[in-house]
């Protein structure tokens, strides 16, 4: 699929960064506030629009990320967000976290107008501090 961006000033796009309001492992919620962010800024003709890490669930799920009803409701929440991005020439991409051949990465979906374009899976994940992502989460691949 071709995607149409109108063109800005010196061949430049419009990017923003968002951080909508977020409700802990309620992803329902969380999806109704990201779709919105997604139309308020396509509105203003953002062309790419960053959300945080775990957008979808809330960073500090802990344990519940090991859980199936929070891991459902992510990818049910991807699925409301994709539908809703139909007919947004918006590049949009949203933290969760993600499920594949039994092990949880902590992705970044990239999407635009309906369409997923792809998983980036988390690479370095921290360790340390107050910081335990190894816990639930397997690095990405190169």
């Amino acid at each position: 699929m071709k995607y149409s961006f109108p063109a800005f000033e010196n061949g430049f796009i419009r990017a923003a960064a968002a951080s909508p309001a977020l409700r802990v492992a309620d992803c329902a919620y969380n999806a109704d506030q990201i779709i919105g962010v997604m139309r308020e800024y396509a509105e203003k003709n953002v062309q790419l629009l960053c959300l945080p890490e775990f957008a979808l669930t809330g960073y500090t799920c802990s344990d519940l990320f090991l859980q199936e009803t929070l891991l459902r409701g992510a990818e049910d929440g991807l699925a409301a967000i994709l539908k809703a991005s139909e007919g947004l020439n918006l590049v949009v991409l949203v933290g969760l976290p993600v499920r594949h051949n039994g092990k949880l990465y902590n992705c970044a979906a990239v999407l635009c107008n309906g369409e997923l374009l792809g998983l980036v899976p988390k690479m370095h994940l921290p360790n340390y501090g107050e910081f335990y992502e190894k816990r639930h989460f397997i690095p990405g691949m190169r």
